[in-house]
Formats: structure tokens, C-alpha cells, sequence
């Protein structure tokens, strides 16, 4: 026989599962919050948390949603439930399309 060689490989996909019954109506209403800050923290006020990092993807994913409000998302969820819910090779496409998530309410 051979020497069997196992390697590791560091773990980059989802652990959470996806909701997708609620994003439908959180993207509605992230939409019509506009670039408001505010409104968009009332809003995130409002839904589960578990959904937070599922609305920020799919949101990232829309033209007609304003990148302010996805970055507002994204801070309230931080790094660790974004990874956690989304995967590490998503929250790098996010990280690389609106920037790092500790400094976006300084441009708030």
C-alpha cells in the first residue's frame, strides 16, 4: 500500500443555511429607505438578525439599491456573522465592493 497523506483545508463556505423567505420583503423595504441612514438602522432594528448578512449579499446584488444603505447592512452585522452566514469568498467580494466594514460609519 502508500502512506496515506491527508491535508487540511481551511473551511470557506456558509455554516448558516439562507432564508429566502423573508428577503423578498427586506429587500422592498431596504429599497425604499434609499441612502438614509436612519431609516435603514430602523430597519435592521426590525428584522431577525439571522437575515442581516442574507439581505446585505442579496442587496449587493441589486443596481437599484444605493451602496450606502448595503454598507449601513453590513456594519450592523460585522465580520464574524458576515463569514459565519455568507462564507469567506463572499465576504471578500463584499469587502472589495464597498470596503472595509470597521471603517464605514466614518463616512456616515
Amino acid at each position: 500500500m502508500g502512506v496515506v497523506k491527508l491535508q487540511f483545508a481551511p473551511r470557506t463556505a456558509a455554516v448558516e443555511p439562507d432564508t429566502p423567505d423573508v428577503l423578498a420583503h427586506a429587500i422592498a423595504k431596504l429599497r425604499q429607505c434609499g441612502g438614509d441612514a436612519i431609516n435603514v438602522l430602523r430597519l435592521t432594528d426590525e428584522l431577525p438578525e439571522v437575515v442581516l448578512p442574507f439581505l446585505a449579499w442579496a442587496a449587493s446584488r441589486r443596481q437599484d439599491i444605493p451602496a450606502r444603505a448595503i454598507r449601513v447592512v453590513m456594519k450592523c452585522c460585522g465580520e464574524p456573522m458576515l463569514e459565519r452566514a455568507l462564507g469567506l469568498q463572499r465576504l471578500r467580494q463584499l469587502k472589495r465592493r464597498y470596503g472595509e466594514i470597521s471603517a464605514q460609519f466614518a463616512a456616515l
